[in-house]
Formats: C-alpha cells, structure tokens, sequence
C-alpha cells in the first residue's frame, strides 16, 4: 500500500495599517504644508469711527485655530469658518502688538497692510489690504 499524503492548504492574512493622517489628507495637498491665501476680501476697508467691519480670508491648509499676521500685528486664536474660510475683525488700533510693553494703543495708519497665517504646519504666502482712514475707496 502506497502512503497517503495529506494535502494541507495554507492560508496568511496580511494587516495594512495606514497613520491616521494618510485617511485624512486631501487630494492635492499636502497635510505638512503651510496654508495657502488665494483671496481677501474686502481688498480695501476704513478704519474711520473705530470699526472696520470683517476681513474674509480664503484658501486652504487651515487650522481649527489660527494666528493671523496683519503687518507687524499678531493676532492670536482665530478660528477658521470651514476648510477654506476664515473671518476676523479688521484692527483698528495695535493693541495685539506682540511686545507693545506700556505704550498706550495707537490707532493704525493708513495704507498698506500684509495678511498672512500661521499654524503649526507654517505660514502662509501675503495678501494686501488697503486701510483708509477717510473712508472707503
């Protein structure tokens, strides 16, 4: 009698585990990658009468809390509306002046101001905004 063989199949399960940052990366950006400012509106704003309204800032790579640079100005825990959309109110004085000390608050002058964000990933490229001290343009 010849010896049976026993045929024995052999099956592997293979686990994939992925970081959790990888599930939630979106398409064509980077989740390291500073945030990105494709737009400001409005592009111009006056600053008469102490209340300048709101400046809206779009793009990507937002955080849930963001710090905005309005020229020297750092303004801290602003948060952003959805993934693209940030508001906050447009200063009119320098108060959040990082190192002010005990200088009293200055209105801000007229003219020219770079707005850029910050998060931990980086900050972003500027965009310009125009503050008029005699109305809007």
């Amino acid at each position: 009698m010849s010896p049976r063989i026993a045929k024995f199949t052999t099956r592997a399960a293979v686990m994939v585990l992925v970081p959790l940052t990888a599930c939630h990366a979106r398409v064509g950006t980077s989740a390291s990658a500073p945030p990105l400012l494709t737009a400001l509106s409005p592009t111009q704003v006056s600053i008469t009468g102490g209340n300048a309204g709101t400046l809206t800032l779009r793009g990507r790579g937002f955080d849930s809390l963001n710090t905005v640079h309005f020229g020297t100005l750092r303004i801290p825990g602003v948060p952003r509306t959805n993934d693209s959309v940030m508001q906050f109110a447009v200063p009119t004085d320098n108060s959040f002046l990082p190192d002010r000390g005990p200088a009293p608050v200055q209105p801000l002058a007229s003219g020219r101001y770079d707005v850029r964000v910050q998060t931990a990933r980086g900050t972003s490229n500027a965009l310009t905004v125009t503050l008029s001290a005699g109305g809007a343009r």
